[in-house]
């Protein structure tokens, strides 16, 4: 949360950071709302790579045991998924397949050259303190996610990127790649 104190991190943190987790390479950008955007890039061998964030997945309800409640999931996606009336394990878009500050919310290449696939999250959702937004707004309730918070999030996700490949062999063996958008 932004503090009385006047601290501002966003104005002395960087305005992007790149680095690597679990042997994926990590990019976090500052967006033009002042928050962070995190992504974890996947190459052409990982199972994932192509897909759009609504592809669905089979996912053994073991992948979903431990979840914080449902902290690190987009509230949208989940209704729509409630709605669908199927159960996580039964179809699972990749949007809820992982646990990551407001779910899933990017999916594709960073760039026209690059050559990863990159899966991402925001940082501006309810809840967030937003600088471009609530700028000289006093007394806003809402948390900042710094620098800190985005690396540790990017790194778990990269890890989730990492562990579903096994579960995915398993659980997917015929699984078809024609949704890839190489």
């Amino acid at each position: 949360m932004a503090d009385n104190n006047n601290e501002r991190p966003w104005e002395t943190e960087p305005d992007s950071l790149d680095f690597e987790a679990d042997d994926l390479r990590c990019a976090m950008r500052r967006n033009g709302l002042g928050v962070w955007c995190g992504y974890v890039g996947v190459g052409p061998e990982h199972p994932l790579f192509g897909l759009p964030t609504n592809h669905p997945l089979k996912l053994p309800r073991s992948w979903f045991e431990g979840r914080r409640g449902l902290e690190g999931t987009g509230p949208m996606d989940l209704f729509i998924h409630a709605m669908s009336g199927k159960r996580l394990e039964d179809a699972c878009d990749i949007s809820l397949a992982f646990q990551v500050h407001g779910g899933i919310t990017y999916a594709d290449h960073l760039s026209d050259s690059d050559k990863l696939w990159w899966f991402g999250f925001d940082c501006g959702h309810a809840g967030d303190y937003v600088p471009g937004i609530m700028r000289g707004i006093v007394g806003v309730i809402g948390v900042y996610r710094d620098q800190q918070y985005v690396v540790a999030e990017c790194q778990s996700l990269a890890a989730q990127l990492v562990a579903i490949v096994g579960v995915i062999e398993r659980e997917n063996p015929n699984a078809s790649s024609h949704d890839r958008r190489d």
